[in-house]
């Protein structure tokens, strides 16, 4: 029988968020990867934990992180800014991008090859391509990225469930650009994107393991 793809040969007792996540995908292992996915809140803690796990299961070459925030839909700002929540979720965030370039070719066997979104210029960044091999843990980390249509592409489904606040908090003091009105608006109108997705889609009920990222 193969061993688990990227597990520790004697790992530490699962008590915290890495710990858990790791012990499930490890649990989930096949002979070549194993896809997860880290949905949760903006500012939820998501992009730390994935790192987080990702070095414990022996980083590159076992695992690897793709980021949900890579597929966000380039558009005018303007344009977001008057979106309707439920428009929002449909609109704003490119899941058939991440579903045809990541998971379709990672399920197959085959390596994933997408472009990354840049938030500062809101394009892609053409001609760049990464790449990520179809071996050990594939984490997949972002608000949207378990959205049911993408659902049946992994084998673990992670919340992380961090109290909305915290979230908020974190948002304010991670942006060095600092508050503003068109900032704070822009904010207001993803959070309720946000909540839309979390109640709509049941997120809570559908994952397999919740965790904290506090």
């Amino acid at each position: 029988m193969p061993r688990a793809a990227g597990r520790p040969s004697n790992p530490p007792p699962a008590q915290g968020p890495v710990e858990r996540v790791a012990a499930a995908a490890a649990a989930r292992a096949r002979v070549c990867r194993v896809l997860v996915t880290l949905d949760g809140r903006a500012g939820a803690g998501k992009s730390t934990l994935a790192a987080a796990v990702a070095a414990y299961l022996g980083g590159p070459g076992h695992a690897a992180v793709v980021h949900g925030d890579d597929f966000f839909h380039p558009m005018p700002f303007r344009e977001r800014l008057t979106m309707e929540p439920e428009e929002g979720y449909h609109w704003l965030f490119e899941w058939q991008r991440l579903r045809d370039q990541v998971l379709l070719p990672l399920r197959d066997g085959r390596p994933a090859r997408y472009e990354q979104f840049d938030r500062e210029t809101n394009a892609l960044r053409v001609g760049e391509p990464r790449t990520v091999m179809p071996v050990g843990v594939v984490i997949v980390e972002g608000v949207l990225t378990a959205r049911p249509e993408l659902a049946g592409f992994y084998d673990l489904t992670v919340f992380v469930d961090t109290p909305s606040e915290l979230c908020l908090r974190r948002l304010h003091a991670r942006d060095g650009r600092g508050r503003g009105p068109q900032r704070d608006a822009w904010l207001t109108r993803w959070r309720a994107v946000e909540e839309y997705y979390l109640t709509a889609t049941d997120i809570r009920a559908r994952a397999e393991l919740t965790v904290r990222a506090d």
